[in-house]
């Protein structure tokens, strides 16, 4: 029994000791692949969280930028990330070779934001050229992505060759819509405006912007405003009742119509000019006398406004420019055979039968031209249809070349 108890006793001591024999898992390939994997995760992870995000926060929200703020921004970015990545990495001791090698690291990354703004700013370009119709600029978008700061340029600028504009100004890149960061040039259009750009006589607009160079032709629709050209029209409106003697047909009063613009090359053409502003005219004569003296009409960027004397020459205001060159002159009266308001025969100054000469006279305003241009059309106002009796039974107003 002693000795069955000792046997037996030594060989479970036997067995436990085997059982204390290191022994390989099943999965000892998995959990080596394991443990490389941690310090290759470390590693990117530092770099991602380290290097990568610090450098892009700084270089799109201002570290790259030359502004007085911008050194701040790049500091508090740059620190944190250092601080993040000691504490990643375990907080070793400050005179560790490990916290040596963040600080350093980050110190040349923060000592560097001149020479990440110089390789990696955008390449200053010349983005859209517009019109403040408002204050009435040319409106220059510089755009240089990535960058800032504040450049001297050099603006020149010539009508059909000749010399009408130059300066130099500042520009800063201060500004940022969605397709990246620009800065803004505004000339004045009455600073250099030397008369109209159509048909032929182009503006070109040359700049020189930190080594860069760029030449533009300038749209020529914002650059003409001198009118050239005008006429005006008086189109008859009849009744059948309340005419004098036998007459069935008689002339009732004309509603007044009026074009102001670009002449065209065939001078049968006018071209609306939404941009100019002028003053037009419109008297109309008979034998030498006044029969309508229409009231100043004066038109700025489309908007035409007049005196209408409570109603006797319509609303006082209408639009000419806008789709064409033409307006209606207002009148007190409705008539639906000529679609517009008339002036009424009855309140002209002066009537009777004969020749009228009626007169257009547009002056242009400064600063765009001081020159004046005029047109004058004729109208026979007359008689007509004579029965067996010898009574006229009609009346006609007629367009002739002259009277």
């Amino acid at each position: 029994m002693t000795s069955g108890g000792l046997l037996q006793k030594a060989a479970e001591q036997q067995t436990g000791e085997s059982n204390l024999t290191p022994s390989t898992p099943s999965g000892e390939h998995g959990s080596g692949g394991y443990a490389q994997t941690q310090p290759l995760s470390r590693t990117l992870g530092l770099i991602f969280g380290g290097m990568v995000v610090p450098f892009f926060i700084v270089m799109w929200f201002g570290g790259v930028f030359l502004g007085e703020n911008a050194g701040y921004l790049s500091a508090a970015v740059l620190l944190l990330s250092a601080g993040a990545t000691w504490l990643f990495i375990g907080r070793p001791a400050p005179a560790s070779a490990s916290t040596i090698a963040i600080g350093m690291s980050f110190l040349l990354l923060l000592s560097s934001n001149f020479a990440i703004a110089v390789l990696f700013t955008g390449e200053m370009s010349l983005g859209e050229i517009d019109l403040d119709e408002d204050d009435d600029m040319i409106v220059v978008k510089i755009r240089q992505n990535g960058g800032s700061g504040s450049y001297e340029a050099s603006v020149s600028i010539t009508h059909g060759g000749s010399n009408a504009y130059t300066s130099t100004m500042d520009i800063s890149i201060d500004e940022e819509d969605n397709q990246g960061d620009y800065g803004l040039l505004k000339v004045p259009v009455s600073d250099f405006y030397n008369g109209n750009a159509l048909p032929s006589t182009d503006y070109v607009m040359s700049l020189e912007i930190d080594g860069n160079s760029w030449t533009r032709t300038l749209d020529a629709n914002h650059l003409t405003r001198t009118l050239t050209g005008v006429d005006v029209s008086a189109a008859p409106s009849f009744s059948t009742q309340d005419c004098d003697g036998a007459k069935n047909r008689c002339l009732r009063g004309i509603a007044l119509g009026v074009s102001a613009g670009l002449l065209g090359a065939s001078q049968e053409y006018i071209a609306p000019m939404p941009l100019a502003d002028f003053d037009l005219k419109v008297t109309m004569t008979y034998e030498g006398s006044i029969a309508i003296d229409y009231p100043d009409v004066s038109v700025e960027h489309t908007v035409a406004t007049w005196d209408s004397s409570g109603g006797a020459y319509g609303s006082g205001s209408t639009y000419i420019g806008l789709d064409a060159a033409t307006m209606n002159l207002g009148g007190s009266t409705e008539a639906s055979d000529v679609s517009s308001t008339i002036i009424l025969k009855e309140d002209w100054e002066d009537v009777g039968y004969g020749c009228y000469e009626l007169e257009i006279e547009g002056s242009n305003t400064s600063p765009w031209s001081d020159t004046v241009v005029d047109h004058t059309t004729y109208y026979v106002y007359e008689e007509t249809n004579r029965d067996d009796s010898g009574q006229y039974t009609s009346e006609s107003w007629m367009e002739v070349n002259s009277c």
